[in-house]
């Protein structure tokens, strides 16, 4: 099981990154740095980074054209379809997609 269980504590404001950031490094100098409390401490950063760039953009991040407000020019790009019947299976969890 690779999770520390800290979720719910963090998501309601129990008890903040810098806490457990803090406690990864102290550990770390008190007994042996490890990939463990690396992983802890890097995955505190990428959930700010998100928290915080959500709050910048707001329902921006899930528009087709995201968060720049423009079409990609990438070579990748998908062509977004708004059939209501695809909308509503996905709504319904109908895909046919295990994950959606």
């Amino acid at each position: 099981d690779y999770s520390t269980k800290s979720s719910p504590w963090l998501a309601h404001g129990n008890v903040s990154p810098r806490l457990i950031a803090r406690e990864c490094r102290r550990y770390e100098e008190e007994r042996v740095e490890n990939k463990s409390t690396y992983w802890v401490v890097f995955e505190l950063l990428w959930r700010d980074y998100f928290k915080f760039f959500a709050k910048k953009h707001g329902d921006r991040i899930f528009y087709p054209s995201g968060t720049l407000g423009k079409e990609s020019t990438h070579v990748n790009k998908r062509k977004w379809g708004m059939d209501p019947k695809h909308i509503q299976a996905w709504k319904d969890g109908t895909t046919g997609y295990p994950l959606v």
